[in-house]
């Protein structure tokens, strides 16, 4: 789903939000947008990239924050979290290349910002991994007020789509700052309700994760292995 233009949204709900005040309805938009982009795993959170590793390492476009799933050719890949190799119990530090079956480790942060991945149970660099990925914030801007594209990923267009989730959370955030959180926290169940009501619209019957059962689909679930 496409968002919404920053010059919509002002001519929609800046009366309600900061009347003559541009400045504070960009910066409270903004806050919106990162907000319910960040709460949940809606379809238009999310995108297709294709990733090509470099020495075993994928690192992700700075558009997005995180890998959600992932797939070499048609077989999904496992992606564990940066923690993953300094839990206790766990297996500790793993090279790439490793025969440790195939999968995805979060390395954190590079020094651009971009997030990467090292990749094991790949001794080449000859494939491609397909990953459904968790979109990165940024900042909004009115058309009239174009930042240079060279140097920052600011958009004139909102990644949420719905007028009426971004209209909602934007009360949240104003009723937030004005230290009455009864009222803030409504408003966000609101706008957070909305876009679950446009997710299952979208969706249909489409069930989102296979139901995977030990004896095989249809069958009641093992208890114990005894």
């Amino acid at each position: 789903m496409a968002g919404i233009s920053v010059d919509t949204i002002y001519t929609a709900h800046q009366g309600r939000i900061a009347p003559g005040d541009d400045d504070a309805f960009l910066r409270i938009l903004t806050e919106a947008d990162l907000r319910l982009l960040e709460f949940g795993r809606w379809r238009w959170t999310r995108g297709r990239v294709s990733l090509t590793p470099v020495s075993s390492i994928v690192t992700l476009p700075i558009s997005f924050v995180s890998i959600l799933g992932a797939r070499v050719d048609k077989y999904p890949l496992e992606a564990n979290a940066e923690e993953f190799e300094f839990a206790a119990g766990g297996p500790g530090q793993l090279d790439v290349g490793a025969a440790h079956g195939l999968r995805l480790i979060d390395q954190g942060l590079d020094d651009s910002g971009q997030r990467y991945y090292k990749v094991l149970g790949k001794s080449d660099d000859d494939w491609t991994c397909y990953a459904l990925c968790h979109y990165a914030p940024f900042a909004l801007y009115k058309t009239a007020f174009l930042p240079d594209p060279a140097t920052l990923i600011d958009s004139a267009t909102t990644r949420c789509p719905s007028s009426a989730a971004l209209k909602l959370a934007m009360l949240a955030i104003v009723f937030e700052e004005q230290n009455d959180p009864g009222s803030a926290r409504s408003y966000m169940a609101d706008a957070l309700r909305v876009l679950d009501n446009h997710e299952k619209a979208a969706r249909g019957h489409a069930k989102q994760v296979p139901n995977v059962r030990q004896g095989g689909a249809g069958l009641s679930p093992i208890r114990n292995f005894r």
